[in-house]
């Protein structure tokens, strides 16, 4: 078939791209067309700890049957967390998790899915369904886990740590399989041209304090100190090597030496587990940046993170009966690992971002080319007004985590998690042959905690 048919046929399916656009304005696909999801979640992360408002619940109502259901289910799943709502935050967790099985398990060619596609490339990535990234999904059934330990099913607990630590052996090997067969083709998986590289650079040095995207130590830690709890000794000590291999300190290193060794615990001294999760998530931003094609330089929006929104680590004082004992130790930086798996993503997504632009360019010109002056003028603001960063992410999650271990006699004792933006004490009750909890997250400029007892 000659170029001379081919041209009409292609123009044509532009231009019913850019209806197909226009008219999804009136549906689903419309809040991910101009919306940014950055300023609408800045309500989640200024709110995290205090009841969920009237306004928030109906969003989350609305927002239930949209692309965007699964990403939005996960927000609300941790502000109810946040609130104590365990049982809630439980079922809120469970839709999330149907949603993101229908996405893991869907065909890889489906209408939906080739629609979603055909949109996105004459407006932007948001339109589509918002993919939950490895991390976060591995985050979320970590958070189920302490759902489970706080309405005392250690149970649940259990499938939901081993749930977590499947989907990280998993990610690992497709992982390895894919540095392989870019290893075989002399590539880099995750090289990116230089423009890119430069834009992102001041990105480096936060992005370098995460070993990798897809294992993270607070996940393998927790795990740990739940098979440890439940007598299951050498399950724990793999998982604690492997929190130490992510995190290479002398607090997860004395826990591996411990279980080495087998020893025994202080007579008449039970373990308390104290995790705190610190901060917000950085958010992300849309940057532009001019690449060169073909058709002249284009403009590409991508997303990135502002180096200035990145707050590193600091520990908290923990103070027993008054008396401070001990310090938290950092176990997975996860504001680093959000930094590293956008940049890692950047390569992906480079050839999408360029058919995008080259296809809104056609769009234009052949607008021109048929409406004159008018045309061009309509598919340049369109191009402008799509021409959007997709800036959706998972925004309660914390900015790291950290833990600390103490011993403690059996009886009433007072935990007091202080640092110089916020005090918080805790009243729990140590049992004999029993492992405590304790689950603290500062935000805000303050701090809620909550203990579970689990026994063997």
């Amino acid at each position: 078939m000659s170029s001379l048919l081919l041209k009409p046929k292609l123009s044509l399916l532009f231009i019913s791209c850019i209806s197909l656009s226009i008219s999804s304005l009136t549906t689903q696909a419309h809040a991910g067309l101009f919306d940014n999801y950055t300023d609408t979640a800045q309500n989640f992360r200024s709110s995290l700890t205090q009841p969920i408002s009237a306004p928030t619940q109906e969003l989350f109502e609305k927002k239930a049957k949209s692309n965007d259901a699964a990403l939005y289910l996960l927000e609300k799943a941790r502000l109810e967390q946040a609130n104590k709502q365990y049982e809630a935050s439980k079922q809120t967790f469970e839709k999330a998790f149907e949603l993101l099985d229908a996405q893991n398990n869907k065909a890889t060619i489906s209408a939906s899915k080739l629609g979603f596609k055909a949109l996105s490339l004459v407006s932007n990535d948001s339109v589509a369904p918002y993919k939950i990234p490895e991390y976060e999904q591995v985050l979320a059934h970590v958070y189920q886990s302490i759902n489970y330990l706080a309405l005392n099913n250690t149970e649940g607990a259990a499938v939901e740590m081993r749930v977590a630590q499947r989907i990280q052996r998993e990610i690992e090997l497709a992982h390895s399989k894919e540095a392989e067969k870019a290893a075989a083709k002399g590539q880099n998986v995750n090289s990116a041209p230089a423009e890119y590289d430069e834009a992102l650079a001041g990105l480096n040095t936060i992005a370098g304090k995460v070993k990798n995207t897809y294992q993270n130590a607070y996940a393998f830690y927790m795990a740990a100190t739940l098979w440890e709890a439940l007598g299951e000794k050498n399950d724990a000590l793999v998982d604690y090597k492997k929190a130490y291999e992510l995190q290479p300190n002398d607090f997860i290193k004395n826990d591996v030496k411990r279980l080495d060794n087998a020893a025994k615990k202080a007579n008449g001294q039970y373990p308390v587990v104290i995790f705190l999760e610190q901060g917000l998530v950085p958010q992300k931003i849309s940057s532009t940046l001019a690449i060169p094609t073909p058709n002249g330089l284009v403009n590409i929006s991508f997303a990135s993170y502002d180096p200035s929104t990145y707050v590193a680590p600091s520990q908290v004082d923990v103070a027993v009966n008054g008396k401070t004992v001990a310090n938290t130790a950092l176990l997975t930086d996860i504001g680093a690992l959000a930094v590293k798996t956008l940049k890692e993503k950047i390569a992906a997504n480079l050839t999408t971002q360029i058919a995008r632009s080259t296809a809104k360019y056609a769009v234009q010109k052949e607008l021109g080319n048929r409406l004159g002056v008018f045309g061009q003028l309509a598919g340049n603001i369109y191009n402008t007004a799509t021409e959007k960063a997709d800036v959706r992410a998972w925004n309660t999650l914390p900015s790291n985590a950290q833990v600390t271990r103490l011993l403690l006699p059996v009886g009433s004792h007072t935990i007091q998690l202080k640092n110089n933006y916020a005090n918080q004490s805790i009243n729990i009750e140590v049992k004999a042959n029993q492992t405590t909890f304790i689950h603290g997250i500062e935000t805000n400029q303050q701090i809620v905690a909550d203990s579970f007892s689990i026994a063997k």
